[in-house]
């Protein structure tokens, strides 16, 4: 009986057999030993991050806890709001009080992002990962952008819940106006946003705890933080939850960012920390 699998390539490489199967490990061996097409590994991601049943639990979580932090504030400012004259509704932000719940609800989706990555290095699959998909670049963007089509797909499901929900406690008019629907786009940009920011930094630290000890004081502690210091408050609009959030929110303080720039500010966090992460990807001996 002959052993084969553990085959020895020219030079004493691994055998590009990793690449083979139904799907191969990282979506099959047709891409003439670079790990197959980009739609294959972004198949194969997808495959990997559904199959886990944690996924499920965390995404339910996220949204449960958007809705119901929503629903919560929502009923607290319902009085006031109905009792105010159309200027001063407009002030308390009715779409952008519907997704307060967002800030709670991040943290799951913030999470699963990190696992998605960190489970590769805990688990070692990150070598057989590298070694059916030789070119990096390409593992990297088939696994971010399936994390962020799901914080994509996530943020607009939950999104459109909350604000439904949210608007009908606060007794505001139906949310089919045009700005509840750019700030509803905005939810889905930017849990997609987050996911990628997530899942690059913990390519960069390699380490789930690593990861998160960075990213949940930067959400809950740092940017509350800098906000409460009025000299501080400047850059605290930069930090990228803070810049984010703006993109479901309709009224705009003196000094505040536009929903654009909001987004713009979290998209430069999100495309520095995928730079960052290929890298250090590309030096990484894994």
């Amino acid at each position: 009986m002959h052993d084969t699998s553990d085959r020895r390539g020219p030079g004493g490489g691994m055998d590009r057999g990793l690449d083979r199967g139904p799907g191969g490990v990282l979506g099959g061996g047709t891409g003439g030993g670079t790990g197959g097409s980009l739609s294959d590994l972004v198949a194969a991601e997808w495959t990997k991050l559904r199959s886990v049943r944690s996924t499920w639990t965390l995404l339910a979580l996220g949204g449960a806890l958007t809705v119901l932090v929503s629903l919560l504030f929502c009923a607290l400012i319902g009085p006031e709001f109905r009792h105010a004259d159309p200027a001063q509704q407009r002030a308390l932000d009715p779409v952008g009080l519907a997704f307060t719940g967002l800030q709670f609800g991040q943290v799951p989706l913030v999470v699963l992002a990190v696992l998605a990555v960190g489970n590769e290095y805990g688990t070692g699959m990150i070598r057989t990962s590298l070694a059916a998909v030789p070119r990096r670049g390409r593992f990297l963007a088939a696994k971010l952008t399936v994390l962020g089509a799901t914080g994509l797909a996530w943020g607009l499901l939950t999104g459109a819940v909350a604000l439904t929900a949210g608007s009908a406690v606060l007794g505001a008019p139906a949310p089919l106006h045009a700005e509840a629907v750019r700030a509803l786009a905005g939810a889905g940009v930017y849990a997609a946003l987050l996911a990628v920011l997530a899942a690059a930094l913990t390519f960069l630290v390699r380490r789930s705890l690593a990861a998160l000890g960075i990213l949940l004081p930067l959400l809950f502690v740092v940017s509350g933080a800098l906000a409460a210091v009025p000299r501080l408050r400047s850059l605290a609009r930069l930090l990228p939850d803070r810049a984010g959030l703006r993109l479901m929110q309709t009224h705009q303080d003196a000094g505040d960012l536009s929903p654009l720039a909001g987004g713009a500010v979290l998209l430069l966090w999100a495309v520095l920390a995928a730079a960052g992460s290929y890298a250090a990807l590309r030096r990484q001996e894994c």
